[in-house]
C-alpha cells in the first residue's frame, strides 16, 4: 500500500475521478421519499432521505426488506414491491457484490469495501493500487471520491458475514464454514456441503482435498 503523498504523484498523470460503477444505492435525480434498487439483492430497497436538511438526498441507514415472496420492481411509474410470479424474465439480473472493488475504467477511484482509511486507484488491465489516506484526514469519501475528517461518509455496503449472489449458478463460499458453499439462483441461494470433508476453493469455486480453509466470520 502506498501512502497518501505518494499517490499524489500518481493522480498528476492520470485524470482521476471516482468510480461511476460503485455497488451502492442512488438517489441521484429522485424526489424526497423515493424507493431505489438495492443493486446487490432484488428484494430490497432503500428510500431516499434529506438527512442532514440541506436537501441533498442520501440513501436510508439500512435496507428495506420486501415481503416474502416479492422484488423490488424498479421499472414501475412508482417503484414497489410485486409478486415474484408475476415479475418478467430477468428480474433479478444486473447485481454486484458490495464487497468487490470495482476497477473498470483506468484513473477511477474507488473505496476498499472493507476499510474506510483506504480505497483504490485503477489501472489498467484491472489491475490496482491500493492508498492509505492521511492521518489528518483519515476516512475516504466514496461519493467525491477523497479522503477527510468525516466517518459517516465511508463506504458502509460490504458485510463479509453476507454471502452475495450476482449471477445465475454461481458457487459463493460459505463465510462461516469452508466446508460449505452457496449455489445462486437470484433471489434465492442453495447451501451445500462438500463431500468427504472437502473444502470449497473460492478461486475456482469447487471442493477440494488440498484447498485452504478460508472462513470470514
Amino acid at each position: 500500500m502506498v501512502t497518501y503523498t505518494q499517490a499524489v504523484l500518481l493522480f498528476v498523470a492520470l485524470a482521476v475521478s471516482p468510480s461511476a460503477q460503485l455497488c451502492a444505492p442512488d438517489c441521484t435525480g429522485v424526489d424526497p421519499l423515493t424507493k431505489v434498487r438495492d443493486p446487490s439483492d432484488c428484494t430490497k430497497y432503500y428510500v431516499c432521505v434529506d438527512a442532514s436538511g440541506t436537501g441533498e438526498l442520501v440513501p436510508s441507514v439500512e435496507p428495506v426488506d420486501c415481503p416474502d415472496d416479492h422484488y423490488f420492481n424498479e421499472q414501475h411509474t412508482t417503484p414497489r414491491c410485486d409478486p415474484i410470479d408475476s415479475a418478467p424474465s430477468g428480474f433479478c439480473s444486473d447485481l454486484c457484490n458490495p464487497c468487490l472493488a470495482d476497477c473498470t475504467h483506468p484513473g477511477e477511484v474507488t473505496p476498499d469495501p472493507s476499510n474506510c482509511s483506504s480505497y483504490f486507484v485503477c489501472l489498467d488491465s484491472g489491475h490496482t493500487l491500493a492508498v492509505e489516506c492521511p492521518e489528518s484526514a483519515p476516512f475516504f469519501d466514496f461519493l467525491t471520491g477523497n479522503c477527510q475528517t468525516d466517518s459517516t461518509l465511508c463506504y458502509h455496503y460490504c458485510d463479509t458475514c453476507v454471502p452475495h449472489c450476482t449471477q445465475q449458478n454461481e458457487r459463493v463460499a460459505d463465510p462461516y464454514d469452508c466446508h460449505k458453499f452457496y449455489l445462486c439462483t437470484p433471489p434465492t441461494m442453495s447451501s451445500f456441503l462438500c463431500p468427504h470433508s472437502q473444502v470449497f476453493n473460492r478461486e475456482t469455486g469447487v471442493c477440494e482435498d488440498n484447498a485452504v480453509c478460508i472462513t470470514d466470520c
